[in-house]
């Protein structure tokens, strides 16, 4: 059973990795004061609201509000998880992993899985420089064939196997891989007490993962040869469900704010070629709910680019429902039917695919609910009417749904109160065409007041000691808890890193982030002595508005009473 990553072991991996250094890798830091500043990476912006605290070694932006650890850091900018981030990082610093931490393929050790990793690696340059031998003269021939030149085929980074059945197992071999090392990534199988190449005389296509890792290859037969396309079988470093083709390149392309989903690695790379960027395919499977959830990481919005046959045409309408299982906001490009996104985009450029219809989730339902009716008919009409109705039970937004059934009314002729009886006389029923979005509801988050935020982030930083506090000096709730941990000896790391949910990290981030703060003790002391006194003197003016209104209802000694406590409260505010 997995157990938690214990609380030393995660310090001693966030002292050992420099957040400066690491942010620095992907924004130029200038410093000022405490604080390194740039441009966010999260958000477009053109003056730095960016920074990164040496001292607390936390991140934050004043425009987004995002923030956090250097783990919180790898989780955002590489879209990982949180062990997946731990991993990225202790490989980094060199740390072991602890055992049984429950880190992904954690029965292998980190060096057997480099080893792996790099066999991998090096299948794929041997596949390149082939490609560009005689040996690989059909597989270059069909790269070409397919609209490629020399500079695309190295950008991509494609290759050729070898003709006979064990030119690459002896390459490896050669270079110290055990037949043990080459068949367990299937770059190699046993058969008849022998073993040979999985991949013969066909076009290879590396896949590579996010963090740059070669996890295994696509391959396209040149012979003749049955099946017409082969994938690495899964292995201890590759599983098909669970990645996608062309995510090392969208990993990078971040700004686009979707991703265009496609079915093939000649989609992929004609796409690409024309300029389209975040464009990933699905491994010789149709889509996976394992990664619908990869590129919701990614992303929160996919473009579903597949072919405009019928077949293309309802694996487009099954992608719908996994996309919307994950949460994913979608579109689907209505190709010409007939044509897939290579045949399309060789054919009309860049500017026909942008031209090209591209039609929310539920309009693209409605849109494929007419195929093979006769519309001009009643019987054709009320079907479709029927099915579409199905749909809109789908649809949560009660304007979207106003919207959905004017159309719908126009399109049929029948009354919206029928239609809206139609929809409802399903409700017990699930949609069988859409799926409700789930949205988590929103928990609401007190605000943190200037005065606690400026305690807190002083305290953070050790500025003030703990001791000069008290939890009662904060308001109940957020600010509260968050002065017990700090004033108990928690660090703004192992807090921050313990808030899951998002909305109330960045308010946390917000609080621990107040500015100016004073650099010398002293100047901290006057201003946390200040804020104190601001917070008590605001609880006793809320004190003395409370006992006014409790006056108004009192009579008799219970009045008096309370004067009396109102005279303490004046005195002590004027004190």
């Amino acid at each position: 059973m997995a157990v938690r990553l214990s609380d030393p072991w995660l310090e001693e991996l966030r002292m050992r990795s420099s957040l400066e250094e690491i942010v620095s890798e992907y924004v130029p830091l200038k410093q000022k004061g405490r604080r390194y500043w740039g441009c966010c990476p999260f958000h477009n912006e053109k003056t730095p609201s960016f920074s990164v605290d040496t001292e607390a070694q936390l991140f934050y932006c004043f425009g987004c509000h995002k923030g956090g650890t250097v783990i919180q850091f790898v989780m955002d900018i590489e879209h990982m998880p949180f062990m997946e981030a731990v991993e990225f990082l202790a490989e980094r610093a060199h740390m072991e992993m602890p055992k049984d931490s429950g880190a992904r393929n954690s029965a292998l050790r980190a060096e057997e899985r480099e080893r792996l990793y790099e066999a991998n690696r090096f299948a794929a340059r041997y596949f390149h420089r082939l490609l560009w031998q005689e040996e690989g003269a059909d597989a270059l021939k069909y790269f070409y064939g397919r609209g490629l030149n020399d500079s695309d085929i190295r950008r991509f980074g494609l290759g050729a196997s070898p003709k006979d059945w064990t030119g690459l197992t002896n390459a490896l071999k050669a270079e110290g891989y055990t037949e043990g090392d080459i068949t367990r990534i299937d770059l190699a199988v046993a058969r008849e007490g022998r073993v040979s190449d999985r991949f013969h005389d066909r076009a290879m296509f590396p896949i590579i993962d996010a963090k740059g890792h070669v996890l295994g290859f696509g391959a396209r037969t040149m012979g003749g040869g049955e099946p017409k396309y082969l994938n690495t079988a899964d292995t201890p470093v590759f599983n098909k469900r669970h990645n996608l083709y062309g995510l090392n390149w969208a990993k990078a392309e971040r700004a686009i704010g979707h991703l265009v989903l496609v079915e093939g690695y000649m989609d992929t790379l004609s796409l690409r070629k024309a300029g389209v960027q975040g464009v990933v395919a699905t491994l010789g499977t149709a889509l996976t709910p394992e990664q619908a959830r990869l590129m919701r990481r990614f992303t929160g919005e996919v473009w579903i680019s597949y072919d405009g046959d019928p077949p293309g045409q309802k694996a487009a309408l099954r992608a719908l429902s996994i996309l919307d299982e994950a949460d994913i906001a979608t579109k689907v490009i209505d190709y010409p039917k007939g044509m897939d996104p290579d045949d399309f985009i060789r054919a009309n450029g860049r500017a026909g695919f942008d031209a090209l219809p591209k039609y929310p989730g539920t309009d693209y339902r409605l849109l494929r609910a007419k195929d093979g009716l006769d519309l001009d008919t009643q019987a054709g009409m009320t079907a479709y009417a029927t099915a579409a109705c199905d749909i809109l039970r789908g649809v949560r937004s009660p304007i979207e749904l106003e919207n959905y059934l004017r159309r719908l009314v126009n399109e049929t002729g029948y009354d919206k109160d029928v239609l809206m009886r139609q929809i409802n006389a399903g409700a017990l029923q699930p949609a069988r065409n859409a799926q409700p979005r789930r949205i988590a509801p929103q928990k609401q988050v007190e605000p943190v007041s200037a005065n606690e935020s400026a305690l807190l982030t002083m305290l953070s930083l050790g500025r003030i000691p703990a001791t000069l506090l008290a939890e009662d000096d904060f308001t109940e709730g957020d600010a509260r808890e968050w002065a017990r941990a700090l004033i108990d000896g928690e660090s703004p790391a192992r807090l921050l890193e313990g808030i899951g949910d998002e909305g109330r990290r960045a308010r946390a981030m917000q609080a621990l982030n107040y500015e100016p703060i004073p650099e010398d003790r002293e100047g901290a002391l006057h201003m946390a002595e200040d804020c104190i006194a601001a917070l008590r003197h605001e609880r006793m003016e809320a004190r003395a508005r409370q006992i006014e209104s409790e006056i108004a209802r009192a009579e008799g000694a219970e009045k008096r009473e309370l004067y009396a406590q109102l005279e303490q409260i004046y005195q002590a505010m004027d004190a």
